[in-house]
């Protein structure tokens, strides 16, 4: 037996994402920033006690650009030349990580004893041995007081002091009391570390300063954040100091905002509670493109196939140093760990690199894709078809962008993704439904949602899907929106195009009568009414003949059984059929072409989107406790296709009879399962403003005895080729 080729194993390259090293390269004006804060903080014209405040979101660079002040500080280099040295005290610096510390009431001792290390590690203990020697030491001794509080072991502190013994009421309870107790102490060595000498019982900040750095406070839990501002408060009377505090504005507002809630304390707002303690705030500005570009080519290498695609990465990563470094470390390893096992071998490296790119431009595109990714490489129409369409709406190289094309995953869609489809608009006819299925092998990216697996028995044989395409209908092309709202008997319709969607909802959601999710092909277009069937549009037939209790004008009309709507529809034929295309009539419509024309090709839960939303229909939930004018929450709560009052409102009758899925795929099963002559409960759809949201969802399914009426009861008109 012949031996194996060796595999020849790839090395990933990845980048490190935490904060520069001095000796690194910096973009996006750090250095520059940097030096601005070093010669503020220094300026012996710069009045203190200051806070600084370095906001920013995760990963923005906040750590990078506090580490390079605290370097040129330290080093009192980078930021002036020397023509200017009479213009800037000496620094002391000192690093405090508050989200260390997990119990709120140590963050006082924790800082002080931060503090006391820094002074210890600059050799500050043996001058305090000759300064306790010195005559002019007072007499109280409070300094030596203060130090002997902590033992030195170990180059470290250990804390020995017994608070208890000093406690008054304060904020911090014992520890604050402790500080209160030694404050004169403390500010003695303060001032003796800044200064170097003995003579200073105070730091004078025309010579000198204390820096604190506090980074990454927007980490810590609201009780530790507030806890640490308060800290910060009590250095607020003590010229010299400077707080420089990193952390990102809006979660500290948050962290307040979360520990005074309940207890009434806080009278000021957030904003102003803030304000009180951080005088200065700087916010990282937004990377500009340009900036981006550079940074991006700067962290690929040349030589790397990845290099080529770096404009399209610029276009889907996130305007974030951190991010972007973590996106192309992922990107990197996952090729490297394919290639490694053999299983990429069949997939164009620029292909995989641009499928993994989109990917991250849009999580709920991304989910929307795997909920549809049928078991066969046979069955990726609907796949195909979704990916066309957005490739429409992304446009580019000369294309105008498609709206429509988005219409049934609109909320899938945005400026990331659109930038991100027209990088990889030149590999778009490479996305063939054998490389997507190995794609989505690849990716396995988490979902939320198990994979609708799209069996041979609930799909149309491949002979009849030919001979639709012959006649012209393209199963994988179709648009997603009606391109004109049309008028049949004086009332709005919106078309619904030819074409496969899927019905029903998978297992695990909704109730048992809604599985399984399966494809259903429509081979023909139909309009559904943009409205329910109104008090008015039913008065104009009942009038002689039926009453309909009371009803606003632009309200459903209720009460009407499913016979009362045959009845309609037949005096619609009667009087206003003469418009209508060649072979259509008005009907209700079947809960096949009901439920595509609520949430369009691609299984929408709700006809707006797959979360929902109160404030996009009338459902119980929303309290009104009764019917909603028609269309007042359109177009928010229109469907993919532009139907409004899909959901909520009123419960719609169907023309099909109450009957298990799969729906019928043959046109003669679907013939019996729409028998106006067959009796039977039948099917209503849409939920009403007394249901609540899981009724409210497209494929959710009720029925009921075709005499019944009820004031929740209601119906829409269709517009089909029924015979």
């Amino acid at each position: 037996m012949p031996k194996s080729k060796k595999r020849q194993y790839l090395t990933p390259h990845i980048m490190h994402d935490a904060p520069l090293r001095a000796e690194d390269d910096v973009f996006f004006h750090f250095d520059q920033f940097a030096a601005t804060f070093a010669r503020l903080t220094a300026d012996v014209d710069t009045r203190t006690p200051l806070t600084v405040g370095i906001s920013g979101a995760w990963g923005a660079g906040k750590t990078t650009l506090l580490h390079r002040i605290k370097r040129m500080l330290d080093s009192g280099e980078g930021f002036f030349n020397p023509k200017e040295s009479d213009d800037f005290r000496q620094c002391k610096t000192v690093w405090f990580d508050a989200w260390k510390y997990t119990d709120g009431d140590e963050l006082l001792v924790a800082l002080t004893r931060v503090i006391l290390t820094a002074m210890m590690g600059d050799g500050f203990k043996n001058r305090l041995n000759a300064w306790w020697e010195d005559p002019t030491q007072p007499s109280y001794e409070m300094a030596e007081m203060f130090v002997n509080a902590f033992q030195f072991k170990f180059g470290g502190l250990g804390f020995q002091i017994d608070p208890a013994k000093h406690k008054k009421e304060s904020h911090f309870e014992t520890h604050t009391a402790f500080f209160d107790y030694f404050d004169e102490a403390f500010e003695t060595l303060l001032a003796r570390w800044v200064h170097g000498k003995s003579d200073y019982t105070k730091i004078d900040e025309s010579k000198g300063a204390l820096v604190i750095f506090i980074d990454d406070l927007d980490r810590c839990l609201p009780k530790q954040a507030v806890q640490t501002l308060e800290a910060v408060k009590l250095f607020l009377d003590k010229r010299g100091c400077v707080f420089f505090l990193g952390a990102d504005i809006k979660r500290l507002q948050s962290a307040v905002t979360a520990h005074y809630q309940d207890t009434g304390v806080l009278d000021d707002s957030p904003d102003e509670y803030l304000e009180k303690v951080i005088q200065l705030r700087f916010n990282l500005p937004p990377i500009a493109h340009d900036k981006m570009d550079i940074f991006v080519k700067e962290q690929i290498s040349a030589e790397s196939p990845l290099y080529q695609h770096w404009k399209t990465v610029v276009a889907g990563a996130e305007a974030n140093p951190r991010k972007v470094k973590t996106f192309l470390n992922d990107i990197m390893l996952r090729w490297a760990i394919w290639q490694n096992t053999g299983e990429a071998d069949r997939i164009d490296y620029d292909i995989f690199v641009s499928w993994e790119i989109l990917m991250r431009s849009s999580s709920k595109f991304r989910e929307r894709l795997f909920k549809i990714r049928p078991v066969s490489s046979d069955d990726y129409d609907l796949v195909t078809s979704l990916l066309e369409n957005a490739f429409k709406w992304a446009g580019g190289e000369g294309e105008k962008a498609d709206e429509a094309a988005a219409a049934s995953f609109k909320e899938d869609l945005n400026d990331q993704m659109r930038r991100v489809l027209r990088e990889i608009r030149p590999f778009r006819k490479r996305f063939s439904p054998q490389v997507l299925d190995q794609l989505f092998h690849l990716t396995a990216l988490p979902v939320d949602e198990e994979p609708v697996i799209l069996k041979e028995a609930d799909t149309l044989p491949e002979t009849e899907k030919a001979h639709l395409r012959g006649k012209g209908i393209d199963l994988q092309d179709s648009t997603l929106k009606a391109e004109a709202e049309f008028t049949f008997g004086e009332m709005p319709f919106q078309r619904i195009p030819a074409g496969e969607f899927l019905m029903g909802s998978k297992k695990g959601v909704g109730d048992d009568d809604e599985q399984p999710q399966h494809t259903v092909d429509m081979p023909y277009d139909y309009y559904m009414a943009r409205f329910p069937v109104t008090n008015v549009n039913y008065r104009e037939f009942s009038g002689s003949k039926f009453k309909v209790e009371g009803g606003e004008e632009n309200h459903p009309v209720v009460n009407v059984s499913w016979h009362d709507a045959q009845k309609y529809i037949a005096w619609l034929n009667e009087n206003h059929a003469k418009n209508l295309p060649d072979g259509y009539q008005f009907s209700l419509s079947s809960e096949a072409e009901w439920e595509k024309a609520a949430r369009g090709e691609y299984a929408n839960e709700y006809p707006w989107g797959n979360e929902f939303d109160s404030a996009k229909c009338n459902s119980y939930e929303g309290k009104i406790g009764t019917t909603s004018p028609v269309g007042q929450f359109s177009p928010a709560g229109d469907s993919p296709y532009g139907c409004a009052d899909m959901v909520g409102n009123t419960w719609e009758w169907t023309r099909s009879l109450w009957k298990v899925y799969p729906y019928p795929q043959e046109m003669e099963g679907r013939k019996k399962r729409e028998d106006a002559s067959a009796s039977g409960s039948r099917v209503l759809r849409g939920g009403s403003f007394l249901y609540n949201r899981s009724h409210a969802r497209c494929a959710s399914r009720y029925s009921n005895n075709p005499d019944s009426h009820d004031y929740s009861l209601g119906l829409r008109i269709c517009v089909s080729p029924v015979s």
